[in-house]
């Protein structure tokens, strides 16, 4: 099977590693021969240690698709437009393509694979969710038995860093993200961590491939991590739960419910020793029950790692003629699903409310949840460091959200209270 590779940057260069290290290993023991047809980058300086070592190589993608003796895009350059336009021709010309490109696929998911089905090609894309965790291929063949009733993931080690420092090392969020930062686990920019977008791209992958329909990422409701603090770390402990950045897909009778956002993990569930950046994604099945895969979710050879399984997984299917590509009418526009509104989901809610020190505080507090017909689990009151001031932190029963927003508007307009409210999720 001859192969065009895009990107030799971290994972592009993990696949030639493994590849030069296994190709005659996979030839003899699985019968299949994989050959790197040609290595592509965007500059001569990029791939000359490449044509050093005799492969042929190129500065430009799209001659290199056109070549009728290539049979397999690997799109590892990360980025949307070009990639895009490198996958539509590679399909509009029969070849099949794997990629690590999460974000693109999100993003463009519903044109490509509509494409791909029609063409009779493959596209496989194992790396761009849970690195090295083979998460796509159990979601596609393993559990064919059973329905994803539930998914909850670890999904983003830099998120998962953060706030696994914050709880064992009782770090300030910025503090962790320095942390982070200095370790090579978090961009200089890292909005997209830890603002929750790379967990939505993933998240969107998942809850459509679970749920066989069309889950648009930009449509589902993301919170990030950077408005958790310290004391909320800490009132998580109090509480026997540690605080996790999760996506989400729960089948629902009214539609499709996926989100991402904090959530409260109880201590005894097992995605709550998940820690640092090993990512993780936990799935309760109807025939099944529940199961946790784990992994490392990111860098050089995990990631490389799940390219290559995809390469062998296709040259095993296209060599023996047997097996047709995986449907792809999941990710199409026309079958979108009905995304149920974040205001109309229910959960149990941590609620933490600073107040001015003073009488009547509390009683309007609780008297306002009365009002939104909201059952208290329970109340701890402490003092804060600013003289003057109180932390109020309120579970609530299991209750909708719309319910809980309502009450923090009114509580929020209160005059004793001194900042805006914080509210996260529990996972049950």
């Amino acid at each position: 099977m001859r192969i065009g590779l895009v990107g030799t940057g971290t994972v592009g260069g993990g696949v030639i590693e493994i590849l030069e290290a296994k190709a005659t290993a996979y030839r003899e023991k699985l019968g299949v021969n994989l050959e790197l047809a040609c290595i592509c980058a965007r500059t001569e300086e990029e791939v000359a240690p490449f044509k050093a070592k005799g492969y042929t190589t190129s500065t430009d993608a799209m001659s290199m698709i056109a070549d009728p003796s290539i049979q397999v895009l690997v799109e590892l350059a990360g980025g949307y437009e070009m990639p895009r336009q490198w996958i539509t021709a590679a399909l509009e010309s029969g070849k099949h393509v794997v990629t690590a490109n999460k974000a693109m696929l999100a993003k463009y998911g519903h044109e490509l694979f509509p494409l791909a089905e029609k063409k009779g090609c493959h596209i496989l894309f194992e790396a761009a969710v849970g690195g090295g965790i083979p998460i796509i291929r159990s979601i596609q063949e393993g559990f064919v038995g059973s329905e994803v009733e539930h998914l909850s993931c670890i999904i983003n080690g830099t998120c998962n860093y953060i706030l696994s420092r914050m709880t064992e090392a009782h770090l300030s969020f910025e503090d962790a993200l320095k942390e982070a930062q200095a370790k090579g686990y978090a961009e200089a920019n890292p909005t997209f961590d830890i603002e929750g977008v790379d967990s939505a791209h993933k998240t969107a992958l998942l809850a459509s491939l679970c749920s066989g329909k069309y889950v648009d990422f930009e449509k589902i409701h993301v919170t990030g991590v950077s408005h958790i603090s310290a004391e909320d770390i800490e009132n998580a402990k109090e509480l026997n739960a540690t605080i996790k950045l999760l996506g989400l897909y729960i089948r629902s009778e009214a539609g499709v419910d996926a989100r991402v956002h904090p959530c409260l993990v109880p201590n005894n569930h097992l995605l709550a020793n998940v820690n640092n950046v090993i990512n993780a994604v936990y799935l309760q099945c109807d025939n099944l029950g529940p199961t946790l895969q784990t992994g490392a979710g990111a860098g050089r050879l995990p990631t490389a790692s799940a390219v290559v399984a995809d390469l062998v997984s296709l040259a095993r299917s296209t060599d023996s003629g047997k097996r047709l590509p995986m449907p792809m009418g999941w990710f199409n526009k026309e079958n979108a699903a009905t995304l149920v509104p974040i205001e109309e989901t229910s959960a149990r809610y941590y609620l933490r409310f600073t107040t001015r020190d003073a009488c009547g505080v509390l009683a309007s507090i609780t008297g306002i949840f009365s009002e939104n017909r909201i059952s208290i689990e329970s109340i701890i009151q402490k003092g804060v460091t600013d003289p003057g001031k109180v932390s109020i932190v309120v579970v609530s029963e299991r209750t909708e959200e719309r319910k809980i927003l309502s009450a923090l508007k009114a509580i929020d307009a209160l005059a004793a209270v001194a900042e805006k409210s914080q509210m996260i999720r529990f996972l049950k």
